[in-house]
């Protein structure tokens, strides 16, 4: 029969499981939380960047150096955000992959090109990178939501 130690050990052991798991719950949504603030910032940096190269490419080579030293600040800040954003995942989440790829797309200027339909290939390009960053934090919030998920998907 059970006696009463075996029953405080059960207890202790159980309650102990499910303050880790509310733990780990915590920092999870903490994660998701800085993960969700260095996505919008890099998106809005991005933006800035695209539409102060916009401007460059129209302008007289004295304006343009003038001009490249801003368009080189906000690169590299968003560049800063990306490498961030990146090392919040393991090197082989291929959803995680392809968003940080299409990141650094949106400071790429071979990806929507300088002519008169630049600026509409970049915000295509945005909006498919909002939706997938938006994917892949539904995904991860389910995960800490429902952290028993896992085991029954598995099943």
């Amino acid at each position: 029969m059970w006696t009463a130690t075996l029953w405080v050990a059960l207890g202790v052991i159980t309650a102990a499981l499910i303050t880790r798991g509310i733990k780990i719950s915590e920092f999870r949504q903490s994660w998701i939380d800085g993960l969700r603030s260095d996505i919008s910032e890099y998106l809005s940096k991005a933006h800035q960047w695209f539409d102060l190269y916009l401007i460059f490419n129209n302008e007289t080579e004295q304006k343009k150096a003038e001009l490249s030293e801003k368009l080189d600040v906000l690169k590299y800040e968003a560049l800063h955000l990306h490498n961030r954003i990146c090392l919040r995942f393991k090197a082989d989440d291929q959803s995680a992959n392809t968003l940080l790829k299409n990141l650094l797309g949106l400071l790429d200027p071979g990806e929507v090109g300088i002519g008169n339909d630049a600026n509409s290939k970049w915000r295509d390009l945005s909006d498919k990178v909002v939706s997938e960053a938006r994917e892949l934090l539904k995904a991860e919030w389910e995960a800490t939501k429902n952290p028993l998920l896992k085991f029954y998907k598995n099943t």
